[in-house]
């Protein structure tokens, strides 16, 4: 490899410019290539960095033309392995997620003899599970490794799912839908997986075409039960709901073996699908990505998680900005229904608006990515959705509302993706980094639900409109707030760069130190 410039380490650039997100400048020579087979920090100075300085383990790598073809060809490799598979999980959750309500319609509610009260358990309890198993779906990732993680709970909550066939009592439902919301809460381990094999500048193109899937689930699901209802009923003696549970369940589990066989391991660790100069690739790649391999959970980390005020900001932008995108999303059909449209139009109708919401998630994801910015499209998303709010609470034209759901999904879908880039760019450190998404996603999902009885004024839903407005008007605010905030640590880095603490914790890893490290910059 080509040797590049050398930038002083502790200066300001080349260190936390957001054109490089982060990325402390100085690069070298791997030598024989054992470099990309361990992250040596030698105590020592050279002309091609200073080797005691921590993010020297994780210094960009000047490519020569031919490499970085190689590099070409290998992103290319794992965008047609890795992201089909990672997107397939995301579907099928997406689509047992949300079966109890199809059933329901399919004659579940009818033949069980369930009281609005008991189907709204079998639904919520789903979050029991959900929840409570966010952080070690997160923080085990490592220790289970990714195939294993991500199969079984395919394999478990896809297998609670088809055994709600031989249910008769909302109970057996609500117990099941625990463990598949357990188990669903495994695969958001997924976001963390891609920091192992993506750079910073590519998360948030690649986030936004996996967790697209969600709204294509949602597009799709009631068509899929339609079919089985239309399809299914009576057949072999079992009502369409019983069948929906089955198809889907097994649908799930067939997915999960497979997931055991051919998802790549962590780049450290994969085996099959790379030539073993494309292993070297991932490792070299995984490293300037800030991560050291075979790493270790620390409790230490998940303390520092709690403490840091970075969590928290994300905390609330991601829980603001939950909340108007669950509202749309749970309330889109009634909300087209209340404004004219008969309720299997209304079905039809949200199609479209779908469809735009996830063209609007990815193509901010892979701008966010190309212009190397993350705040000012989460600013901009979450205008445009709450200006579609304002019009579905003043509006009373029909064409007019419609247009404001549009406002609302191309708004709202692009900003949780391009904010959890955001954290996964700006927080160091494995299990820190796991822990930040944990507690974001926890509380996102809080809002999600809390959003759900707002929806309760019939027929206008001002109060849940207003909330939704709000949200997103809330996390702007905090948004520009936490620009500052930004600011002002980069600051305070720079103007401490040179003290006796400084030069102590820049010769610590990031396994030490994370973000803390007095040469990392964080983005904006």
């Amino acid at each position: 490899m080509a040797q590049s410039p050398v930038t002083p380490v502790g200066s300001s650039l080349g260190l936390g410019d957001d054109k490089s997100f982060s990325k402390a400048g100085v690069s070298s020579d791997p030598g024989d290539g054992e470099a990309s087979d361990r992250l040596d920090v030698d105590a020592s100075h050279s002309e091609d960095g200073d080797h005691s300085n921590g993010l020297y383990a994780h210094r960009e790598m000047s490519l020569t033309a031919e490499e970085r073809k190689a590099e070409k060809r290998f992103l290319l490799k794992i965008d047609f392995i890795i992201l089909p598979l990672i997107a397939s999980i995301y579907f099928l959750a997406a689509l047992d997620r949300s079966d109890v309500g199809n059933a329901a319609v399919a004659g579940m509610t009818a033949d069980l003899n369930l009281t609005a009260a008991e189907l709204s358990f079998c639904v919520a309890f789903f979050y029991i599970g959900f929840l409570a198993f966010q952080l070690p779906g997160s923080i085990m990732v490592r220790l289970l490794t990714p195939p294993i993680q991500l199969g079984t709970a395919l394999v478990i909550w896809g297998g609670a799912t088809a055994i709600m066939t031989e249910a008769n009592t909302w109970q057996t439902i609500a117990g099941l839908r625990i463990v598949v919301g357990c188990f669903e809460a495994f695969i958001q381990g997924a976001p963390l997986y891609l920091t192992f094999w993506y750079k910073p500048h590519e998360l948030a193109t690649r986030g936004a075409i996996f967790m697209s899937m969600t709204s294509l689930a949602g597009s799709m699901n009631g068509l899929i039960a339609y079919s089985i209802q239309t399809t299914m009923e009576g057949a072999h003696g079992r009502r369409a709901w019983r069948w929906i549970f089955l198809i889907e369940g097994v649908a799930s589990v067939g997915f999960g073996v497979l997931i055991f066989f051919i998802l790549p391991n962590t780049p450290e660790k994969v085996k099959r699908w790379f030539t073993e100069e494309e292993k070297k690739i991932a490792l070299r790649r995984t490293k300037e990505a800030y991560n050291i391999p075979n790493t270790k959970i620390s409790l230490g980390q998940l303390k520092a998680t709690v403490r840091d005020p970075k969590t928290w900001f994300y905390c609330v932008i991601n829980l603001a900005a939950a909340i108007s995108q669950a509202a749309w999303g749970q309330f889109l059909p009634v909300l087209l229904n209340l404004n004219g449209y008969a309720p299997n139009e209304a079905q039809i109708m949200s199609i479209p608006v779908y469809v735009c919401a996830g063209v609007s998630a990815i193509a901010c994801g892979y701008l966010s990515d190309r212009f190397r910015m993350r705040g000012i499209f989460v600013i901009v998303g979450l205008l445009v959705a709450a200006a579609g709010w304002l019009v579905l609470i003043l509006s009373k034209n029909q064409q007019l509302s419609y247009a404001g759901t549009y406002f609302v999904g191309i708004g709202s879908s692009p900003c949780v993706i391009v904010m959890l880039a955001w954290m996964n760019n700006n927080v160091l450190g494995y299990t820190k980094k796991a822990g930040t998404l944990a507690i974001v996603n926890m509380i996102g999902h809080l809002g999600a639900i809390g959003v759900s009885f707002s929806f309760n004024n019939k027929p206008d839903y001002y109060l849940g409109k207003s909330l939704a407005m709000g949200s997103a008007l809330i996390a702007t605010c905090t948004t520009i707030l936490f620009f500052f905030y930004l600011d002002r640590q980069n600051a305070r880095k720079l103007a401490n760069k040179d003290t006796v603490e400084a030069r102590m914790l820049r010769q610590k890893t990031v396994e030490e130190v994370f973000d803390g490290h007095p040469d990392f910059m964080y983005s904006k």
